[in-house]
């Protein structure tokens, strides 16, 4: 019934707007843009599973204005995505190895509600509920150069739900009509990764770039005499961030390694981010620990004989 009232408020408030113009404002709970994490490096077993964290430290509004001319008359808009942006996301990811070099898995990302940062400014201040969450599949491929360098090849597909909120605003442009409607969108976000690294002992140092889009929410929609002039899509797939990463895999164990890793966004819009970070674990499952040769009795060393007597 809430959704009817509110479908049905929103028709009569928008059938009243003959040669007059109206605001719809809108703002979307969407995901990070974040590289793959992974150093690019294959495992070792069969099959692993990464599990960590990327952390948003800060972020800027990257905001203008618009002018909109409806029958003659000019309207000024302040126009800039309307997206709130996890605080921390979270990661997991499950890669089969097929081959020596290449692997397939599926994995998620899940933006923490709690924290979320908004990137936007509007009096209205829309807040969506809910979290971000998406599920899809990977697949990487290892370039071998020598035993110290390679290079590996990532990709990503994932499904997000993602929660939004909006509102219809009267003619006064001032005035809100009827409640916020709350709902979510499914959306794809897909990346492409380039990781090249370099092994050093027990450690892998690796960097690289990846190409993800930022899906994002037209903050208004423009209403003039009953139809739509101006954004009317509640999320849009956005544009495609460049992200520069930096980072080191250390090898805990024979079946454990650590992921520290930086990453930058080169984009400064629809969201201008200062740099982020991450961290993880990767669990090689069916790795082989390492083998200790047995010592044969012909193999081991001679025992001190005592001077004969004279």
């Amino acid at each position: 019934m809430k959704t009817v009232h509110i479908v049905l408020v929103s028709f009569l408030a928008l059938s009243g707007l003959a040669c007059s113009t109206a605001q719809v404002h809108r703002s979307a709970y969407v995901p990070l843009p974040q590289p793959s994490m992974r150093s690019g490096a294959p495992s070792e077993g069969r099959s692993m599973l990464t599990a960590g964290a990327m952390t948003l430290a800060k972020q800027q509004p990257v905001e203008g204005v618009t002018d909109i001319t409806v029958d003659t008359q000019t309207v000024s808009l302040s126009t800039g995505a309307a997206n709130w942006v996890p605080r921390t996301q979270m990661n997991l990811n499950w890669r089969y190895r097929f081959t020596k070099n290449f692997d397939m898995g599926i994995g998620g990302e899940w933006g923490l509600a709690a924290g979320k940062q908004k990137t936007y400014n509007d009096d209205l201040n829309l807040t969506p509920k809910g979290n971000v969450v998406g599920v899809g599949i990977s697949f990487g491929y290892n370039f071998e150069i020598n035993p110290q360098w390679a290079i590996a090849i990532a990709g990503e597909y994932l499904s997000f739900t993602i929660p939004y909120a909006r509102q219809f605003v009267d003619t006064d442009m001032i005035t809100p009509i009827g409640e916020v409607e709350y709902d979510t969108e499914t959306l794809g976000v897909y990346s492409f990764s380039i990781l090249p690294r370099l092994k050093a002992g027990s450690a892998t140092v690796f960097g690289g770039v990846t190409f993800r889009n930022h899906p994002t929410a037209p903050k208004l929609e423009l209403y003039a005499n009953e139809i739509s002039v101006l954004a009317d899509d509640n999320v849009e797939a956005g544009p495609v961030y460049t992200i520069i990463t930096l980072g080191a895999e250390f090898k805990l164990n024979p079946v454990l390694r650590l992921l520290v890793m930086a990453f930058q966004p080169a984009n400064s819009s629809p969201v201008k981010y200062f740099p982020m970070f991450g961290l993880g674990l990767a669990w090689d499952m069916g790795a082989a620990p390492p083998r200790h040769e047995p010592v044969h009795p012909h193999d081991a060393p001679a025992a001190h004989e005592p001077p004969p007597n004279i």
